[in-house]
C-alpha cells in the first residue's frame, strides 16, 4: 500500500490490499468502462430491461452502455438482499456479516481421481453424490457447489440430474448453475419440491445459483436468462466471474479489478431490473495467467491471485454485499509441500471474506479428488483458526494458572490446559497423524470410512418421486 498521508483517507488495516481511496478509484473506473466502452448482453429480455431503465442499447450489436447514474442508484438502494444462506437441514444455515468465514467446494470439474483404482476417469453422477455426502460430513466445508459434471447422463438433463444427486446427499446449502431459461425453471421446480412449494422456497431457499460473465465484458444468453429466472423466484445468486489477468483481463491487478467489477455490477443490475428484491452475492475467482505459456502458472501469480481475491472481498463489502472469492489452485495431494491454497486463503481471510471457494479439486480445478476434500478440510480448519484471531480475557490470560504453576513448573497437567486445548488449538484430523508422503493413503481411507458410515438428513420418498418426475418431463420436452 502507498504511504498514508494525514487527512487523505481513513486508513484500512495493514492486511487489506486496498485503502478507501483506491476502492473509490476502482469503482469509478468500472462505471467508466460500462458507460463509455459498454458490455455485450446476448439476451433480448435483459436488453429490453436495460433500455427501459435508461441504458443506451444497440439491439443489433447487443452492446449496452450503462450511465453511471443507473449504477449509483442501484448501489444506493442496496445491492444484496441476501443476509443468509439457508440449508435443507437448518443446522447448517449460514448468516453473513457475523464475522465468520465459510468454505465452499470447488466446482465444474470434468474428471475424477477414482478412489479405488487411483486412475483419472470421466466424472459421473455417482461422483456428484459421493462428493456431496462427503462434504456433508466434513465440518469445515459449509457450502456444496457442483464439483463435477455428470457425464454419464444425457446432456440435456445433466444439471437436473446433478441437482438431484446433490440435494439427496447433503443437508448443507447448495450452489448450482443453469443454462438458459427452461433449465433454470426446472431446477427451481426441483428445489421447490424439496422445500414444499414455491412460497416455501422463497422463504428458505436451500440453494443459490452461480452465473458467470464471459470475460471480457460479455453476458451470454444462457447465463443471463438464468439470472432473470433466479431473480424472479427469489433464489439467491452470485454473479461470479473468472477473469485471467494477462489473457481475458489486463495484466495489472488494478486493471483486472476494474474490469471484473464492471462485469459483476452489470450482471447485478440486470438482476435488480428483473426484481428489485433480487438476492445477490458478489463473486469473483480472478486468476493470473502466464502469458509466456498461455496457461495458469505454477508459481508466479499465486500471491497476486490472492491479492485480487482479497481486493474483490473489499469491493463487495464496500457495496454492503456478501462475497464469494476464489482460492489459488493448489493441491496438497499433488504436492505435499504445496502451500498455495493456504497463502491465498489467509490473504482473503484477513479481509473477512464471507465464502472462500476452492475445496476438493486437483489438476488445475478439473479433477475431483475425495482424498483432496479430506485434506482440504484440514487446510480449511487451519485457515478458519487463523482468521479467528486471539481471544484476550481474564480466562485466556491465565494468571491464576501461571500463579499455580510457579517458576520452573509445567502446564501439561493443569485443568486449564485440558479445558482449553480444543478451544484454543485446531487439531488436524489428517496432517498430524502421518508423514507427508503417506497423506494420500490416509486421506483415501478416511474418505472411504465417511462414505461407508455417514448418512445426511434424508429426503422423503415422495420428494424423490417428484424430482424424478421433473427430470423425466424435461427429457420429453427436449426430444
Amino acid at each position: 500500500m502507498n504511504a498514508v498521508r494525514e487527512g487523505d483517507w481513513i486508513t484500512t488495516s495493514g492486511s487489506e490490499p486496498l485503502n478507501k481511496t483506491e476502492i473509490a478509484r476502482i469503482h469509478s473506473a468500472s462505471t467508466e468502462i460500462l458507460e463509455k466502452i459498454g458490455v455485450k448482453v446476448e439476451c433480448e429480455e435483459a436488453l429490453k430491461l436495460l433500455s427501459n431503465a435508461g441504458a443506451i442499447v444497440d439491439f443489433k450489436t447487443r452492446l449496452v452502455r450503462i450511465p453511471s447514474n443507473l449504477l449509483d442508484e442501484m448501489v444506493k438502494k442496496g445491492l444484496s438482499g441476501c443476509e443468509r444462506l439457508h440449508a435443507r437441514d437448518p443446522r447448517y444455515d449460514i448468516t453473513f456479516r457475523d464475522g465468520k468465514i465459510h468454505m465452499m467446494t470447488d466446482g465444474t470439474g470434468i474428471k475424477t481421481l477414482d478412489i479405488d483404482t487411483g486412475q483419472i476417469r470421466n466424472s459421473t453422477k455417482r461422483d456428484v453424490a459421493d462428493s456431496a455426502r462427503l462434504a456433508d460430513a466434513l465440518e469445515n466445508v459449509h457450502v456444496y457447489f457442483t464439483m463435477v459434471d455428470a457425464l454419464d447422463v444425457p446432456e440435456e438433463v445433466m444439471r437436473l440430474e446433478e441437482f438431484e444427486a446433490m440435494v439427496c446427499n447433503t443437508g448443507k446449502n447448495l450452489c448450482h448453475s443453469a443454462k438458459g431459461k427452461i433449465e433454470a425453471k426446472n431446477i427451481i421446480r426441483m428445489a421447490s419440491a424439496v422445500a414444499g412449494g414455491v412460497g416455501e422456497l422463497r422463504k428458505r431457499p436451500m440453494f443459490f445459483m452461480m452465473q458467470t460473465p464471459v470475460s471480457p465484458l460479455v453476458h451470454n444468453r444462457e447465463n443471463t436468462e438464468s439470472i432473470l429466472e433466479a431473480a424472479k423466484y427469489g433464489v439467491p445468486m452470485t454473479i461470479l466471474n473468472m477473469p485471467q489477468a494477462g489473457m481475458t483481463s489486463p495484466i495489472t491487478i488494478a486493471g483486472t479489478l476494474a474490469l471484473s467489477n464492471a462485469e459483476i455490477l452489470s450482471g447485478m443490475l440486470i438482476a435488480k431490473l428483473a426484481s428489485p428484491d433480487a438476492r445477490l452475492i458478489y463473486g469473483s475467482c480472478a486468476l493470473v495467467s502466464d502469458v509466456r505459456i498461455g496457461d495458469y502458472p505454477f508459481m508466479c501469480g499465486v500471491a497476486e491471485s490472492g491479492l485480487m481475491s482479497a481486493a474483490n472481498a473489499q469491493l463487495a463489502h464496500s457495496y454492503g454485499c456478501p462475497c464469494i472469492v476464489g482460492l489459488e489452485y493448489g493441491s496438497v495431494l499433488e504436492n505435499a509441500t504445496n502451500s498455495f491454497k493456504i497463502l491465498t486463503a489467509m490473504l482473503t481471510a484477513n479481509v473477512n471474506a464471507d465464502v472462500l471457494f476452492g475445496v476438493g479439486l486437483i489438476g488445475k480445478a478439473t479433477v475431483l479428488s475425495l482424498e483432496e476434500m479430506v485434506i482440504d478440510n484440514d487446510v480449511a480448519g487451519m485457515v478458519l483458526r487463523g482468521a479467528k484471531g486471539i481471544e484476550v480475557n481474564d480466562e485466556t490470560l491465565s494468571l491464576d494458572t501461571i500463579s499455580a504453576v510457579k517458576p520452573g513448573g509445567h502446564f501439561m497437567s493443569q485443568r486449564h490446559t485440558i479445558n482449553h486445548i480444543n478451544k484454543e488449538l485446531f487439531i488436524p484430523e489428517i496432517f498430524d497423524k502421518v508423514e507427508p508422503r503417506n497423506l494420500p493413503h490416509l486421506a483415501a481411507q478416511r474418505a472411504k470410512q465417511i462414505l461407508a458410515a455417514h448418512q445426511p438428513e434424508p429426503v422423503s420418498e415422495e420428494t424423490k418421486r417428484q424430482l424424478r418426475s421433473i427430470i423425466k418431463q424435461s427429457i420429453k420436452q427436449s426430444t
